[in-house]
């Protein structure tokens, strides 16, 4: 999950023109620790989405991808 769900919000912050330390602040973590959970080297944990979505100006739902994953 953690994966698709940075991919997307990387795809949402590009589609804004919003960089990285920006909604980092705006979500309320270092730049570091934003890096980190984009990068896979800490997690998304759930409790972090209302902030991060709020941070771009998107619901929750828009976090995740709407294209299923092949398998």
């Amino acid at each position: 999950m953690g994966y698709c769900v940075a991919n997307r919000i990387r795809q949402l912050m590009a589609q804004k023109g919003l960089l990285q330390k920006f909604v980092a602040n705006a979500a309320g973590f270092s730049n570091q620790q934003f890096s980190d959970m984009l990068n896979g080297r800490k997690i998304i944990r759930v409790e972090y989405l209302p902030q991060i979505a709020q941070a771009l100006g998107v619901e929750i739902a828009d976090l995740f991808p709407s294209e299923p994953l092949n398998r």
